[in-house]
């Protein structure tokens, strides 16, 4: 997109998005109405499509897959360069669940105008409506990580025998700790791979072999150990006393 970390930190979202619905995007990640806690964390993930503005103002193709995760919105972005530009006039959202519910958030905010308008509608102030899009049970743990890619790395060599157990993890979420026993600072440049059950360490690593060969959303379930050996000079846990943790990976 041409664009530096630099020049993107602490601009909005909207602010390159090329279609015009750039102002219903906020909504997604709204404030809720008030008979939901406020620090509630929805445990939803979402994919839209979208065109976004490259750093000569020509209009991309984008799949954005998004989800909140410790007080964050997380934006996974994916170009299509090669699609012929169309124009977007309504912000549609499929929610990554079992159903893969879509919201057309556009028509929904005309329609909401439309009642607004209508005399025999009555509006409290300050009531704070929006979309009403489905949250899912804030009791789902959920963690976001983010590994090296094995096709951009330059190996150090004191980091080769480390990648035996699959690519590093260069950046983790504090909600690792609920899910895990281990934190944030004990698993950056920790191989992902030994957070993994033995059991599925085969499946884990075959997802990450489909991940570089599809375009699409992809999942897999598999599970991690409660208590990795993450820290050097600790003593490992046998596996056969070492709960399983079930995740869902996006």
């Amino acid at each position: 997109m041409g664009y530096t970390p630099a020049y993107m930190i602490s601009r909005r979202a909207r602010d390159f998005i090329a279609d015009p619905f750039e102002g219903d995007y906020p909504q997604v990640f709204g404030s809720k109405y008030d008979c939901q806690e406020a620090e509630e964390d929805e445990a939803n993930a979402y994919v839209m499509y979208m065109n976004i503005k490259n750093l000569c103002g020509t209009p991309v193709l984008h799949r954005i897959t998004t989800f909140k995760c410790d007080n964050c919105v997380l934006v996974i972005g994916m170009a299509f360069p090669e699609v012929p530009f169309r124009g977007r006039h309504e912000l549609e959202v499929q929610m990554l669940d079992g159903a893969m519910k879509r919201f057309n958030i556009t028509k929904q905010n005309q329609q909401e105008s439309a009642m607004l308008q209508d005399d025999r509608v009555t509006v409290v102030e300050g009531s704070g409506r929006r979309v009403q899009l489905y949250y899912a049970p804030s009791r789902q743990v959920k963690v976001a990580l983010v590994l090296e890619s094995p096709a951009a790395v330059l190996e150090p060599a004191d980091e080769s025998d480390r990648r035996q157990n699959g690519p590093l993890i260069v950046f983790v979420t504090g909600s690792v700790s609920r899910l895990i026993d281990a934190d944030t600072s004990d698993l950056l440049r920790f191989p992902f791979l030994k957070l993994v059950a033995p059991e599925d360490v085969l499946r884990a690593t075959r997802f990450f072999e489909r991940l570089g060969e599809s375009q699409d959303v992809l999942f897999e379930t598999f599970s991690l150990v409660q208590r990795p050996h993450v820290i050097d000079g600790d003593v490992a846990v046998a596996d056969e006393n070492n709960a399983r943790v079930l995740v869902e990976c996006l």
